[in-house]
């Protein structure tokens, strides 16, 4: 199976990265080639991305610094990638996102996946600068 992890340092306490990414409302401020537009339908999230519509859910544990980011077209066939927030000394915070290649994701879909994730985390970095 295949994966990508990309991770940057921002100088930002851990809490306060932790609690901007855990909220899934922030997502189209750092996900900008994921994420669309966010919206709520009946209590749940979907996104639009350039793949479709999708419905899209954290799972956090601000104690582990993890978050479990799910999306997919189906709810009950969600797929999961994982960013994790680390505290450094000087209040310099560790963000690191991690995808891995499903079955299901096609070849020419997990490049541009590749590529994309370092957009965001960028992104994340230019958020917290």
């Amino acid at each position: 199976m295949n994966s990508v992890t990309e991770t940057c340092v921002v100088s930002v306490p851990a809490d306060n990265v932790f609690e901007f990414l855990s909220n899934v409302e922030n997502i189209p401020k750092w996900a900008t080639k994921f994420v669309k537009r966010l919206s709520l339908v009946d209590g749940k999230y979907k996104a639009l991305t350039p793949v479709g519509e999708v419905f899209i859910r954290l799972d956090s544990d601000k104690k582990s610094g993890l978050i479990e980011i799910y999306a997919g077209s189906v709810e009950k066939d969600m797929t999961p990638a994982y960013m994790r927030i680390i505290s450094l000394p000087g209040n310099f915070t560790a963000v690191m996102f991690t995808f891995f290649q499903y079955d299901s994701t096609p070849d020419a879909v997990w490049q541009i996946f590749c590529e994309w994730i370092k957009i965001e985390v960028e992104n994340i970095k230019r958020h917290f600068s």
